[in-house]
């Protein structure tokens, strides 16, 4: 049996951080590192049973002080460094590369590198993640769970573009996909829960970055988001799929560089662009107040999901069970009633009551009338979970291995 696992997400200002026993489905221990190299301004949220501990004011250079002060909150509160079996790190993007977790070695850095510049804010600070942990825990096997492995056999009519076939081949340009761990995991239960495993469903992933898939009997027929996680769905900041002919017009109107359009479709777009306010909180109390670009942001947002879930509910040839899920998936009931609303011409009867009272506290479960055609359901993201267990599942098959050769 592994022992404990680290499991680590870095992105360029930000490290969350959870400690999984084998088997468990509650981290024993959790936090969040933030501001990143923002001189003064950095912070430590650590949660512990009671309650969370908190630390501000601090100055963090880099993801590897970061991860020592995590490593330091942990030891205070109770987990000891020594008692870690293995890190694992969620690695945003390697494309088609890996079908599966890997242990790190340096053709995963190389990929990791290579996809850099299309997940610039995630896949630089995975690497100094990993090295971080190499030198503050030098005698842990670091394990990377890809986000795009689920969905990198993505049928070729699906996930190529239409772009010449050299191009493509010689830059491996294909939809990959993103937050597989998620979809991957929440399709999981929703067939727990409905007790089909043979089962077409749409997984709908609302966090501040969106995507939504297809899936059938566990395997992805289709994803929202592309060879980038802008693709697809608005999200909190970014953009969501917008006409590539805006690129140049934009950089020639205003002056901006391509990576200076680029930052603003990741960081300065989305409900944030559109509306100003900073939470779907905000959002939908500036357009309970009247504001219109809040209620066009709010109505931007609904019908990308209502076009998608209709798409894909053609593409599986009937959905079986349509799922919410990430933040604003789980406790935005008022969203989920308005995609809904949209979705009763397929069939979809939302249980209003049950609805309400559904969010990111409540446990997994079916949010739909018994009469609704289609079983809706609010499924808790336990992205960190699921990672912990493809770790734990690599690293005691590698032992089951060794095993088998020792005893040989």
């Amino acid at each position: 049996m592994i022992g404990l696992i680290l499991v680590l997400k870095a992105s360029k200002s930000a490290l969350k951080y959870y400690v999984f026993e084998a088997g468990a489905k509650d981290p024993i221990s959790q936090g969040k590192v933030r501001g990143i190299g923002e001189d003064g301004t950095g912070e430590i949220w650590h949660e512990l049973t009671e309650g969370k501990v908190y630390t501000p004011d601090l100055s963090i250079p880099t993801v590897e002080a970061a991860l020592a002060s995590a490593l330091r909150m942990m030891e205070t509160n109770g987990v000891p460094v020594s008692s870690l079996a293995a890190v694992a790190h969620r690695v945003v993007h390697t494309a088609d590369r890996f079908t599966e977790s890997r242990l790190v070695d340096d053709e995963v850095i190389d990929a990791i590198n290579e996809f850099a510049l299309l997940a610039p804010d995630h896949n630089p600070a995975t690497i100094d993640g990993i090295r971080a942990a190499e030198k503050l825990l030098p005698n842990l096997p670091n394990v990377a769970v890809f986000d795009t492995s689920f969905f990198s056999q993505l049928p070729d009519a699906t996930a190529g573009y239409a772009l010449p076939a050299e191009l493509s081949d010689k830059l491996r340009l294909r939809k990959v996909g993103f937050h597989g761990p998620t979809h991957s995991y929440v399709a999981n239960r929703v067939s727990l829960l409905l007790g089909r495993h043979e089962l077409k469903q749409i997984v709908v992933y609302l966090g501040r970055w969106a995507s939504i898939s297809a899936i059938d009997s566990g395997r992805p027929i289709e994803v929202s988001t592309g060879i980038t996680p802008i693709d697809g769905l608005p999200g909190r900041t970014v953009s969501g799929s917008i006409d590539p002919g805006i690129h140049r017009y934009v950089c020639e109107k205003t002056g901006m560089s391509i990576e200076e359009f680029d930052q603003l479709l990741r960081e300065g777009s989305g409900l944030f662009g559109m509306t100003g306010q900073k939470s779907m909180v905000d959002v939908w109390a500036a357009a309970d107040e009247g504001d219109q670009q809040a209620r066009v942001g709010l109505g931007i947002l609904v019908h990308r999901i209502v076009s998608l879930i209709a798409a894909y509910h053609v593409v599986l040839g009937g959905a079986q069970a349509i799922s919410f899920t990430g933040t604003a998936g789980e406790q935005d009931h008022r969203l989920r009633r308005a995609v809904c609303d949209r979705l009763e011409v397929i069939g979809v009867d939302l249980d209003q009551n049950i609805n309400e009272k559904t969010h990111s506290d409540v446990r997994s479960r079916i949010i739909s009338t018994p009469h609704s055609a289609i079983p809706v359901l609010m499924i808790q993201q336990r992205e960190a979970l699921a990672i912990a267990r493809e770790a734990c599942a690599l690293l005691e098959a590698q032992a089951e291995a060794v095993g088998q050769e020792e005893a040989e």
